[in-house]
């Protein structure tokens, strides 16, 4: 059956929403929408690896990766404390929906780093551990020497120590949420969209199958977004992201979720190794991250040489490294894109938003994450 006869048999009073994209916050709204009774399909791009895209890191943090007191600089004190109470939001909805499913996906609750290269990033990172405290966003910074003496790694200047942020089993967590999803009423197809266009009496799907309409749609799609929503253009670029695995050195310890200082790079560590990946923090402008500076930081962080496996991901980056999430001024459209890596940061709670824009036509998005937002 066609999506464009699937859609018009399964619509059901005009309600019917449409999501675009195959992650796990395509999966996440799509059950947020279908436990509120809403016929919801969701359009999944063929994908030679299966149905769903390849896993993000699994990093469960508060915030940007970026130190606090920076944000605050950019965005005002009460816009960034509302970024890491969104992250904090997301975290309790994640561990709600964990205890619902009956299962952990490998959570740990360990906390997360983020590493200062340079002295000017360490007081930076110092400066925002007193600001974070005062919010009540609990951590702790170490110095080089309280760093080095923790963990096998060599070329930092200071860390802060994240209490709030999680770690987790990524993949396993998309497979449980479009499970739940699929049960509460949600629909799964497999269907390349290639364009929309919002007007009356819906938008309209151009997708490599055949045309299809809907009442609303929301994309959350990050490496296709700006093609099927030209609007996203000038914020959300199409990138490629590199990533590297490489096994430990036998007894090695390290920090097992961190994120540099620039928001450049990120890395989960487990019993299979460790895992790095860039984050889209390069300048406005770049569209590619260099795969070298995956390297030299590995060889900082005690990998065994010769180990290294390489591949890359398509991946939508916003500049200011925060995802933009909520309604399209005037039309029905929603979008949560620009995720990236973090995924499981803010898919949750992204998804609550994005519920509430579609079916009530108020948006509850802070204003760091809204479309409409100033570039920062």
């Amino acid at each position: 059956m066609s999506v464009f006869r699937f859609l018009r048999r399964s619509r059901k009073d005009g309600n019917e929403v449409v999501v675009v994209g195959s992650g796990l916050a395509a999966g996440a709204i799509a059950l947020e929408l279908a436990r509120r009774r809403c016929p919801v399909t969701v359009l999944e791009p063929p994908s030679p690896a299966g149905p769903l895209r390849p896993p993000g890191l699994g990093l469960v943090v508060l915030g940007p990766g970026r130190p606090y007191d920076r944000v605050v600089s950019a965005l005002g004190h009460p816009e960034a404390r509302s970024v890491w109470e969104a992250g904090r939001r997301n975290r309790e909805l994640l561990v709600e929906l964990l205890e619902e499913l009956g299962h952990d996906c490998g959570l740990q609750a360990r906390g997360s780093f983020l590493l200062a290269a340079d002295r000017e990033e360490a007081e930076s990172l110092a400066q925002s551990e007193d600001m974070l405290r005062d919010d009540d966003f609990p951590g702790e910074f170490l110095d080089h020497y309280m760093l080095e003496t923790h963990f096998d790694v060599s070329g930092f200047t200071g860390a802060y120590w994240a209490a709030d942020d999680l770690e987790l089993d990524e993949a396993e967590l998309r497979e449980r949420v479009v499970a739940a999803a699929r049960s509460a009423g949600a629909v799964f197809r497999t269907a390349r969209v290639l364009g929309l266009d919002a007007g009356e009496p819906g938008v309209a799907l151009t997708t490599d199958e055949a045309p299809a309409m809907a009442s609303r749609v929301v994309v959350a799609a990050d490496d296709t977004a700006s093609e099927v929503l030209p609007d996203l253009r000038p914020r959300l670029l199409a990138v490629v992201s590199p990533r590297l695995h490489v096994a430990m050195a036998a007894g090695a310890s390290l920090p097992g979720a961190a994120r540099t200082a620039d928001g450049r790079i990120a890395w989960q560590a487990g019993a299979a190794g460790l895992t790095l990946a860039a984050t889209g923090g390069d300048p406005p402008g770049s569209e590619a991250e260099d795969p070298a500076r995956l390297d030299a930081l590995a060889s900082r962080l005690a990998a065994t040489p010769g180990s290294e496996r390489r591949w890359a991901e398509s991946a939508g980056r916003v500049a200011d490294g925060l995802p933009i999430v909520g309604r399209l001024a005037g039309r029905p459209l929603a979008v949560a894109c620009g995720l990236g890596p973090h995924e499981a940061s803010l898919a949750f709670v992204a998804a609550r938003w994005v519920a509430e824009a579609v079916l009530t036509g108020s948006d509850p998005t802070p204003g760091p994450f809204r479309v409409g937002r100033a570039p920062v």
